[in-house]
C-alpha cells in the first residue's frame, strides 16, 4: 500500500560551494514567494470574487469523457464556498472559520486527481523545505524550478523569472512500486485587480486521467448572501485551519487481504475523515478497482489508526485521500 498518507577538499572551496548553494536556495525561495504573491487573489487585501470554470476529464483508458463545472465564491479567508458539478456528482465545500463542511451527492465522483488543476487556484503555503534549484524550459520558456519536499510529497514549481508567474507544478506522492505523479501547466495569464492569474490549467496524472480547466468568469463580487456560508443539511464537518494544520500521520496500517481469483495489480483510492481521536470516519471509494478490491480496501482502512491532524496544537478532524495498492507476490 501507498498512501498520501517519505573526501579531501580545501576548506575555503567547501565554504564557497556551501554559500553558493544557500544563495541559490534563497533566490529560489524569493522567486517562488514573489510568484505566489502575484497570483494570490486570496490575499488579505484582495477583493471578494466569484469564479466560474469549465473542466474536462479525459480518460487514458477505456471510459467516457467527463465535462463539468467549478464555481467559487470567495469573501474572506474565513468565508468561502466552492462547488463542483460533473454528471450526477455535486460537491459543496464551505469554509466559515474555524469550521469547514463537505457535502457530496450523486455517483459520478471525479477521482482525487481532479483537484490537481486547482493547486494554483487555492492559496499556497510559502513555507518551503527547498532541496534544489534547476533550470527547465516548460513550453519552450526558460524557467527557474524550485524543488521542495513535504512529509507527503516531492514538489517542483517552475517560475518564469521575467513574468514572475508559475508555469509548471509537479508533485510526486509516495515511493516504491506505485508512486502518484501530478503535472500541471498554467497559462493564459490575465490581470485581475493587482494580480496575474492563469485562465487555463492542463494536468497529466499518473495514475489517473488528463484534466483541463478553463476559467470562464472571474469578477469582483462585493456582496454575498450569508446563507451561502452556513452548514448544509447532512454535511460532514472538518476544520478550516488556514494553513496552520499539521497533517495526520499513520500509526497503524495493516495490509488488506488480496481477493481470491485475481492476479493483477490494482489500486483503490479512498476518501475519508481522520477524526480528532485518530480514527477513520465516513470511508468512501473515490476511485474504484471493482467490488472485489474496493470492499477489502474499505474494510482494512476502517481499522487504521492515525496521529490526528492539529490546528495550533489542538486535534482537529481533516479529510484525506488514501491509496491502497493490491499486488500478488
Amino acid at each position: 500500500m501507498r498512501y498520501l498518507s517519505k573526501v579531501a577538499i580545501a576548506i575555503p572551496l567547501f565554504l564557497s560551494v556551501a554559500a553558493l548553494a544557500k544563495t541559490d536556495k534563497d533566490a529560489g525561495k524569493a522567486l517562488f514567494d514573489d510568484a505566489r504573491r502575484r497570483s494570490d487573489i486570496r490575499a488579505e487585501s484582495a477583493p471578494a470574487f466569484r469564479m466560474e470554470a469549465n473542466f474536462r476529464i479525459t480518460p487514458k483508458n477505456a471510459g467516457k469523457e467527463i465535462n463539468g463545472r467549478y464555481t467559487e465564491i470567495w469573501f474572506l479567508h474565513s468565508k468561502w464556498r466552492r462547488e463542483i458539478e460533473a454528471g450526477s456528482f455535486h460537491r459543496i465545500e464551505i469554509g466559515a472559520a474555524p469550521k469547514k463542511w463537505f457535502l457530496d451527492s450523486g455517483e459520478d465522483r471525479p477521482e482525487p486527481a481532479f483537484y490537481g488543476p486547482l493547486v494554483l487556484l487555492f492559496s499556497r503555503n510559502s513555507t518551503l523545505n527547498i532541496t534544489g534549484i534547476s533550470d527547465r524550459q516548460p513550453g519552450g520558456v526558460n524557467a527557474t524550478c524550485v524543488e521542495s519536499k513535504t512529509q507527503w510529497s516531492k514538489d517542483i514549481d517552475c517560475v518564469d523569472p521575467k513574468a514572475g508567474v508559475f508555469l509548471l507544478r509537479e508533485t510526486l506522492l509516495g515511493t516504491g512500486f506505485n508512486p502518484v505523479h501530478h503535472s500541471c501547466v498554467y497559462g493564459n495569464y490575465e490581470m485581475f485587480g493587482e494580480h496575474l492569474f492563469p485562465r487555463t490549467v492542463r494536468c497529466n496524472n499518473s495514475p489517473g486521467n488528463d484534466i483541463e480547466l478553463t476559467i470562464t468568469k472571474l469578477e469582483v463580487a462585493p456582496s454575498t448572501e450569508e446563507g451561502l456560508f452556513t452548514k448544509p443539511e447532512g454535511a460532514i464537518e472538518t476544520t478550516d485551519c488556514q494553513g496552520r494544520a499539521t497533517p495526520p500521520h499513520v500509526d497503524y496500517s495493516p495490509d488488506p487481504l488480496y481477493p481470491e481469483h485475481h492476479k493483477e495489480i490494482q489500486t483503490v483510492v479512498l476518501w475519508l475523515i481522520v477524526d480528532v481521536d485518530g480514527t477513520p470516519k465516513d470511508v468512501r471509494v473515490a476511485r474504484t478497482a471493482g467490488n472485489d478490491f474496493d470492499r477489502p480496501a474499505v474494510e482494512v482502512v476502517r481499522r487504521w489508526r492515525f496521529k490526528p491532524s492539529t490546528c495550533d496544537g489542538v486535534p482537529v478532524p481533516v479529510q484525506i485521500n488514501v491509496e491502497i495498492t493490491f499486488r500478488k507476490f
